[in-house]
């Protein structure tokens, strides 16, 4: 599942098209997500499947647990994050961080490409420098997403850890289970 419009109830499995706005069964509904079609710079009927990405963001305290990055890793492992993509991993808390650096996980981020961070808020509220630029368009293991959260006119794509490390590698949105 991904998300294509700017809340979490806006989702799809990433081998649909984006729906219809006129899909919607209230005027508000169908309102909003043409407006959030705008802000993604989507259009109805589009595929998420291979949209290209420039950031990957695997943290939130939600999302960045030990079982999350040790999945995220198993992905990562012997591969490397696309050249047109910056990626980072930051873990939900400081013992998450430690056990993660305990098994490995950190060197096998690393190795792959991925940012290794401190463990905090960072990305997913976009906080300190770690915020996208208008229209860039990030994967992101947040839960939950609308217009500016992770920087002004930035574009933000939920999904899950496994899917945000598949795609930081292939440099577009892609299906975990192919990998």
């Amino acid at each position: 599942m991904v998300t294509w419009g700017t809340n979490p109830g806006m989702v799809m499995s990433i081998n649909e098209k984006i729906p219809s706005p006129d899909s919607f069964a209230t005027i508000n509904e169908q309102k909003a997500a043409s407006k959030a079609l705008e802000y993604m710079g989507l259009n109805a009927g589009d595929p998420l499947i291979n949209l290209p990405i420039n950031r990957v963001f695997i943290g939130s305290c939600t999302n960045s647990r030990i079982e999350d990055l040790r999945s995220a890793a198993k992905i990562a492992i012997n591969n490397h994050v696309n050249d047109n993509v910056q990626a980072m991993v930051v873990p939900g808390s400081t013992e998450v961080k430690k056990q993660a650096e305990s098994e490995g996980l950190d060197v096998i981020f690393k190795n792959a490409g991925f940012d290794w961070r401190e463990a905090g808020c960072s990305m997913c509220l976009g906080m300190n420098p770690d915020i996208l630029k208008p229209k860039e368009r990030c994967a992101s293991t947040s839960n939950r997403n609308f217009e500016g959260r992770q920087g002004k006119d930035g574009r933000t794509h939920l999904l899950s850890p496994e899917m945000a490390a598949a795609s930081a590698i292939a440099g577009c949105l892609v299906d975990v289970r192919n990998w």
